[in-house]
């Protein structure tokens, strides 16, 4: 299973508490963070995962939940960013790297089909969580910034620069933030190179090492983004936030960015004795030969539920612990996730027109999990010499029997359903006698099918076509071996 260590305790661990703690509310927002600068492997899912989590649980108890995703959009991009971004396409790096440095949400889209470098991965993130069930209400800070949402704010720190610094050296002395504001200048449009250097009538002064210069503003014309400690405050009094999950680092009581949005939101922001509710939720560590393959090899409610239970411990993930998850994961009745791989998929992939939508979707991730997981391409199992050869005849003769009794009842107008079919074959098989326990381990051998499902259930799960072809090779071998075996097909045999 997946090892998992305890978190330590800080704030809300658990849903029972959240429910707990908003029982008088009505509504409640919640919101997760993000910067829409590329997409990143499975392990950053989590937050948004127990986030949703979070709403689903509140509205199952009757509450009205807004989900907030909110993208730091006018972050600058960063050369790190941006070979992740591109998947280390040297053409793109080599074409996007003079950008870096200017704020995401004003950087071309690099495979050109949204208006921004931010627009593009703020939609395949939001692809990527509805897969997994999960529909956040996208908010991107930078359009925040462009309506003046944060004017008000910018203005506080600008005019209380020093002041500000202050108290989070006297509250929060290991915390020495390099800017509480990021300019953006407005000669070339680069972000990353300037700093305040001070303020006079109602103007900011500022320099910009990217382009050599100097430039005073009036405050209500600045362009620029605040430290990010500080932007989370200013996101929580603006959206109503109400509860918000964090990983420990972020949990840290005299830095942490909770406690430093906190403490600046209060003094500061006019927010009173007012806090939002950290819920901590465990780190995932994964061995990199499996990053970017668990959204495609594993079933959206396996991959979710390995991220949603139990949120505030932290786990690793490797090969051993998610093939024993998935044989742990259920996708039919009496049937997980590494059987269904090893033993039906093979099955299914000779009748893909018979497969419903959520079928084909359990096809595409198995054949991912097998090629990745298994180490064992997916391919239909057809009986060999060796399978067969040896065998006495008289057992040859009652897998054979099996099979054609099968065939004839899955044929047979109402007969084809489960329900109506376990029974009768199980009676089929019961006339064998003694030699039902060898011809039940030769079929098994001869399908492929040597663990898992009970042979009842997976002769119901058998394509036809493919009994029909194991049927008619087992006939063969009997008729070569045995000259006077005989067989009367009957008329679903004759017809097919």
């Amino acid at each position: 299973m997946l090892q998992y260590n305890t978190a330590s305790r800080v704030e809300m661990t658990s849903y029972g508490e959240v429910l707990h703690r908003f029982a008088d509310r009505h509504t409640v927002t919640i919101a997760a963070g993000t910067t829409c600068a590329y997409l990143g492997d499975e392990r950053n899912l989590r937050e948004f995962m127990v986030a949703d989590e979070m709403a689903r649980v509140l509205r199952r108890a009757g509450h009205i939940v807004s989900f907030l995703l909110i993208d730091d959009s006018l972050d600058p991009l960063n050369i790190r960013q941006l070979r992740v971004a591109v998947n280390k396409d040297q053409t793109l790096i080599d074409k996007f790297a003079p950008w870096c440095g200017k704020p995401i949400s004003q950087i071309p889209d690099p495979y050109n089909c949204h208006e921004s470098f931010a627009e593009h991965f703020e939609e395949e993130l939001l692809k990527r969580l509805h897969r997994l069930g999960a529909n956040p209400t996208l908010v991107s800070t930078s359009k925040l910034y462009e309506r003046g949402r944060y004017a008000p704010f910018v203005r506080i720190v600008l005019e209380q620069h020093d002041e500000i610094l202050a108290f989070l050296s006297q509250k929060f002395p290991t915390y020495n933030p390099d800017k509480l504001f990021w300019p953006l200048c407005p000669r070339c449009r680069f972000l990353d190179g300037t700093r305040v250097t001070g303020t006079h009538n109602d103007c900011v002064q500022f320099s910009c090492d990217r382009c050599n210069s100097t430039e005073e503003i009036p405050f209500d014309e600045v362009e620029g983004k605040l430290n990010w400690k500080l932007d989370c405050a200013v996101r929580w009094v603006l959206l109503g936030v109400d509860i918000e999950p964090f990983s420990k680092s972020y949990l840290e009581p005299t830095a942490g960015s909770f406690f430093v949005a906190q403490a600046i939101a209060q003094r500061f922001f006019d927010w009173g004795e007012r806090t939002v509710t950290p819920f901590q939720y465990g780190a995932v560590g994964m061995e990199r030969q499996w990053s970017m393959k668990l959204l495609d090899a594993l079933p959206s409610d396996m991959l979710r539920s390995m991220m949603v239970n139990r949120p505030a411990t932290d786990f690793q993930i490797s090969r051993d612990q998610i093939v024993s998850l998935a044989s742990r994961h259920t996708v039919e009745t009496d049937l997980n996730y590494l059987d269904f791989v090893r033993q039906i998929l093979p099955m299914w992939l000779l009748t893909p027109e018979n497969l419903s939508a959520r079928q084909r979707d359990l096809v595409a991730h198995g054949v991912a999990f097998a090629d990745s997981f298994l180490d064992s391409p997916t391919r239909l199992h057809l009986p060999t010499r060796n399978e067969i050869e040896g065998e006495r005849p008289e057992v040859l003769r009652g897998v054979h029997a099996i099979l054609a009794r099968t065939i004839a009842l899955r044929t047979e107008e109402g007969k084809d359903t489960r329900e109506e079919f376990e029974p009768l074959i199980q009676d089929a098989m019961k006339v064998l006698g003694s030699l039902k326990g060898p011809c039940l381990h030769r079929l098994r051998t001869v399908v492929g099918q040597q663990q898992g499902l009970p042979a009842a259930r997976f002769l119901f799960s058998l394509p036809l076509g493919y009994l029909r072809t194991v049927e008619f090779l087992l006939e063969l071998t009997l008729q070569q071996a045995h000259p006077t075996f005989s067989q009367p097909q009957s008329p679903a045999r004759r017809a097919a």
